[in-house]
């Protein structure tokens, strides 16, 4: 019989290891840092969309500009507020590999680098939520 363990993400948070050496820290998808600005990016989008007549007979690819992609806006979003914190991340500096410290524009520059890194991140950041929800149901005795 195989025995169904819940993970404890008790600060709403867990590390993976995407690649072997690389540990990265990520947050769940329901913070609210995190849903507040993919609510904005989706916005803007729609607007982007609207104002563009994206849909319609009246769209016409070689009248947009420069505009921001969504792929950007989601990696973006992904640095500042799910990836949290990682191991294994470094740099060449006179011919050495040195360690650095994380932060969102390093993060950027990593999923940037590394796309399929935000799948990974994102798959974790939705068990994290649906695990705080079932410890939630739990509480309250939802089935």
């Amino acid at each position: 019989m195989l025995i169904i363990s819940r993970r404890l993400d008790a600060d709403e948070t867990r590390w993976i290891e995407p690649i072997k050496g690389l540990k990265l820290k990520v947050g769940s998808v329901e913070s609210h840092d995190y849903k507040s600005r993919q609510a904005i990016v989706r916005r803007h989008v729609d607007r982007l969309d609207a104002a563009l007549n994206v849909g319609t007979k009246e769209f016409d690819l070689s009248t947009i500009g420069d505009v921001d992609s969504l792929d950007d806006l989601l990696l973006d979003t992904c640095s500042k507020y799910l990836l949290l914190d990682w191991q294994g991340v470094g740099e060449i500096v006179d011919g050495k590999e040195v360690a650095i410290e994380y932060t969102p524009e390093s993060g950027l520059a990593l999923l940037k680098q590394k796309p399929d890194l935000y799948w990974s991140i994102l798959k974790t950041g939705s068990d994290i939520a649906q695990g705080i929800k079932e410890k939630k149901d739990d509480a309250v005795g939802k089935p």
